[in-house]
């Protein structure tokens, strides 16, 4: 019997309309399996439920068939999103009126974290985590089971006397080295999500849009990470697994990328994997080595080619030696073999002019863009308490979207100017993701983090194929491409 439930909710729609258009598209909770996976090791069982891989409709059936077989003293919810709020606040009222005294903790570092005492006043649960999950889920099952306070546990809020919510004292943030491998067998189904790796977590840098800035980097053991591999890589049985290594910014030293490159030589296992980072830290480290060592596709931040775009996000305070490393950093990946998802973000204040920079950008690099992923700036909640961010939005002819269901997901999303809706930007971001990516490269860096490894290729198209590949972010053919970037030039000019 299981002492705690685990639920990863599902959203309800997707941030971009093709989200949900296959299947097989899926990713593992991996903060609610390293949750699992430490709970686990400290003697406290606990069973986990994806809901967002399950076919059924009846989710709080589920869920409560799963509360009667296992009777447990907990559940714990993960809402990792403000598109899986509303179905929190659902799920957790039928818990309560089904379940009157299981104790409900919930959590979500980068959503329901950020507003502990919204989610309290709305979801009729019990404790909010506000961060990292693992201590303070253990510290509080703990408490369940020898009747004690929770007064005194770090980063969680909580209700008291059903009246009072209680912020307790923050902790510092935990070192990677305590953090169990994952127990994959503890995952259902686990063999039909693709496989992925926790490197580090945090980030030292201060962009103004990122709901996780300035946050101290602990990294995980270059040998940890190796050893992870060579259990994925059993787990599967596959001598070659393509791995996703999860990390806000990937930060390794030439010297760990050094190491990675020997232990994963010696391994006896060809893992690949894909990670995130930003052009700074490509620029100033050996990509030939990176590759030697795995790389296969990289996401990069580059947010926007637009001197102006760029300094408003706080994401540089040097354009043009920014951009002349983005160029650089792009034909460097593209010689090695690597695979450059490069994401960019239409922020407050985007033009016809600024987006025209960053379209220009784009097509002076020519073969060197394999792929892109455009999208329109979205608040989350302590973004959106921010008045300078408010005031700018009020200075550039911007608007907050309305209606839409955004006031239940408590995010906001962003008309960022005079010249663009939202709805116009989902539109253009669909476009220029079609005018540089094909549908095989889509596929290939898809694999990395994001599809059943079991698909395959002729599958994978079958599928989209019936979707409706004019609604995806990718061409089949050049005509289909230069059919995009015309219509874009058709909006900038």
């Amino acid at each position: 019997m299981a002492e705690i439930i685990l639920v990863n909710i599902p959203s309800a729609d997707g941030k971009k309309p093709y989200d949900k258009a296959f299947r097989f598209s899926k990713t593992m909770n991996f903060g609610l399996l390293s949750i699992a996976t430490y709970l686990q090791s400290q003697g406290i069982t606990a069973r986990l439920l994806d809901l967002c891989a399950s076919d059924r409709e009846d989710q709080l059936g589920q869920v409560t068939a799963v509360i009667k077989c296992e009777n447990p003293s907990a559940i714990g919810l993960s809402c990792i999103s403000g598109f899986a709020y509303p179905s929190l606040m659902r799920i957790a009222k039928g818990i309560r009126r089904l379940f009157p005294d299981l104790t409900i903790i919930v959590g979500g570092k980068d959503h329901i974290g950020l507003m502990p005492e919204t989610v309290l006043s709305e979801c009729d649960v019990d404790i909010v985590v506000r961060g990292e999950g693992e201590i303070a889920t253990f510290d509080v099952m703990k408490a369940i089971a020898n009747g004690n306070s929770i007064h005194k546990i770090p980063n969680i809020s909580y209700r008291y006397e059903n009246q009072l919510i209680t912020h307790t004292p923050a902790d510092q943030f935990r070192k990677l080295e305590g953090v169990p491998s994952l127990d994959y067998a503890l995952y259902p189904d686990s063999s039909t999500f693709p496989p992925s790796i926790e490197v580090s977590r945090g980030c030292s840098y201060s962009c103004n849009f990122c709901v996780s800035k300035r946050e101290r980097i602990r990294k995980k053991a270059v040998a940890a990470i190796v050893s992870d591999a060579i259990n994925i890589s059993h787990l599967y049985q596959i001598d070659d697994p393509s791995i996703y290594f999860e990390t806000p910014m990937f930060s390794f030293s030439n010297a760990e990328i050094g190491e990675l490159l020997e232990l994963r030589k010696n391994s006896g296992v060809s893992f690949n994997w894909r990670t995130e980072t930003r052009v700074e830290y490509l620029a100033t480290h050996s990509v030939e080595q990176l590759a030697l060592a795995g790389l296969r596709v990289v996401d990069l931040g580059l947010e926007s080619a637009s001197p102006e775009m760029l300094v408003r996000m706080n994401k540089t305070s040097n354009p043009t030696s920014y951009l002349k490393s983005a160029a650089e950093v792009l034909k460097s990946t593209y010689d090695n073999g690597i695979i450059t998802k490069i994401n960019i973000m239409f922020y407050i204040g985007e033009n016809r002019k600024t987006l025209r920079e960053t379209i220009d950008f784009l097509n002076n690099m020519g073969p060197y863009v394999q792929s892109v992923s455009a999208y329109p700036f979205i608040l989350c909640p302590n973004i959106r308490s921010n008045q300078n961010i408010m005031s700018q939005i009020v200075n550039h002819g911007g608007s907050l979207v309305e209606g839409d269901g955004w006031e239940n997901r408590h995010l906001s999303a962003l008309n960022p100017s005079r010249d663009f809706t939202y709805t116009d930007l989902q539109y253009i971001g669909k476009l220029i993701a079609k005018s540089y990516q094909s549908i095989n490269t889509f596929f290939e860096q898809k694999r990395f983090g994001y599809l059943d490894p079991n698909v395959s290729f002729s599958t994978f198209r079958e599928k989209v194929e019936g979707f409706g590949i004019e609604n995806l972010p990718f061409f089949l053919d050049e005509i289909e491409a230069n059919s995009a970037k015309s219509e874009i030039m058709d909006i900038v000019l």
